[in-house]
């Protein structure tokens, strides 16, 4: 192999690993919503135009979005 398709090859397997890394080790956060929705006082204001999130007002101020397949 010529030296830049090493380079692309091994630049490719690298993006890969680290994509598989940040997948495996995201926390699904469940729980961590759970307690956050309560701290906070969050109310669902359902789905927003027809999109795949639905949103919830907090008493910080901000509406947070979970993905369907999150809730």
């Amino acid at each position: 192999m010529k030296p830049i398709e090493t380079a692309a090859f091994s630049a490719l397997g690298l993006a890969a690993a680290t994509v598989g890394y940040l997948i495996l080790s995201a926390p699904e956060g469940e729980d961590d919503w759970q307690k956050f929705v309560q701290d906070h006082h969050c109310q669902s204001v359902g789905e927003t135009g027809g999109s795949n999130r639905g949103g919830w007002r907090c008493d910080d101020g901000q509406i947070h979005y979970r993905w369907r397949q999150q809730k």
